[in-house]
């Protein structure tokens, strides 16, 4: 079956106008902007979750996320995974502090009080991953590891290492 001029320039005008506005391909040379930004605002933050001590995930809206790393180590920060913090014109910044909220027999109260480091990016594939470690699940790219038994020689003494029989 041949194809006619008319439907050869359609299929190209198709390719070209998928291929500039990035339907068709995805620009693999892209590069992920991790540069640390001061501030975010606290409008964009849907949720948080404290990683450790040190470090905080900020998800954001548009599955955008930041890891904030602590210059100090704030502790109950893990255990809690709850804080509160104050802002001025709307924006968390790595000058701010937040207070770890601690729940205790008398409900809620105030803990440590620690200062913010720089929000980081966290790329779209960090985001998976760390989703996937919180579920409880491998990542794609983690190593599988399967036990192995190692016959040991009754004829050696514990204290001595198995050396293989000559003839």
């Amino acid at each position: 079956m041949t194809r006619g001029p008319f439907f050869m320039s359609s299929l190209a005008a198709c390719v070209v106008a998928l291929l500039a506005s990035g339907g068709l391909l995805a620009d693999e040379d892209e590069v992920f902007d991790r540069t640390p930004q001061d501030c975010v605002r606290v409008t964009s933050i849907n949720r948080t979750k404290a990683v450790d001590d040190q470090n905080i995930i900020f998800y954001a809206r548009g599955k955008r996320a930041y890891r904030n790393h602590l210059p100090q180590k704030c502790p109950g920060l893990e255990r809690e995974d709850r804080f509160s913090y104050q802002v001025t014109g709307g924006r968390l910044c790595r000058i701010d502090t937040i207070t770890v909220i601690q729940d205790s027999v008398f409900g809620f109260q105030p803990g440590f009080t620690c200062r913010l480091g720089a929000f980081v990016p966290l790329s779209p594939e960090e985001i998976e991953d760390l989703e996937s470690l919180r579920r409880g699940g491998p990542t794609q790219d983690a190593i599988r590891a399967t036990p192995v038994n190692v016959d040991r020689p009754e004829a050696a003494g514990e204290d001595e290492p198995a050396t293989p029989e000559q003839d």
